[in-house]
């Protein structure tokens, strides 16, 4: 079983992203769960959704507590020393972010990927200026970091679920997937 949280901040595509993703591995013959968990309902505020997917049937109902991944959307919550506390030994990390903040710790036995997902929205007009969003490019990413999907499942994924700019979102997804890197830490 595979199980994933995705963090970021309302209006970013956090629970967008959780249903590409979804939506990508069960294209891909696995069981899947997806579902957001919200504070305060609202732009800005912190938002987690997370994913659950197994190539067996799955019965279980309750929440992720420890991720074999945790995907930031926001930048800023790298900053945040639990960010990745409750990971699982060997879980790896996805981050939005061109560089990690200094001291970030590395995951024990897993990996730190990066990618600049601000600027791919920016260049491709995503959302606002101010408050772009990220969530196709982070999730063509995380298929190309994690190995678990291939682009055409998440772009099809896309495809399906994104309400606008599908053209844009497509080319988010892949060029994320070309850009991103394992981080150096």
């Amino acid at each position: 079983m595979i199980e994933i949280k995705i963090s970021g901040r309302g209006g970013q595509g956090v629970v967008m992203a959780s249903q590409i993703m979804a939506a990508a591995l069960f294209k891909n013959g696995m069981w899947v769960q997806a579902f957001p968990s919200f504070g305060a309902e609202r732009r800005g505020a912190p938002v987690s959704a997370f994913v659950r997917a197994d190539t067996e049937e799955m019965t279980i109902r309750c929440g992720i507590y420890r991720p074999d991944w945790t995907i930031v959307l926001d930048p800023h919550l790298l900053e945040s020393p639990g960010v990745f506390s409750d990971m699982k030994e060997n879980g790896s990390v996805l981050a939005n972010s061109k560089e990690l903040p200094k001291g970030i710790q590395k995951p024990q036995k897993g990996q730190v990927f990066v990618v600049d997902a601000v600027a791919i929205a920016h260049r491709l007009h995503l959302g606002g200026g101010s408050f772009p969003i990220v969530n196709t490019a982070m999730a063509g990413a995380f298929a190309r970091a994690s190995g678990l999907i291939a682009i055409d499942q998440i772009i099809d994924a896309i495809r399906e679920a994104v309400p606008s700019e599908e053209e844009k979102n497509v080319s988010a997804a892949r060029e994320a997937y070309d850009l991103v890197e394992v981080a150096v830490l």
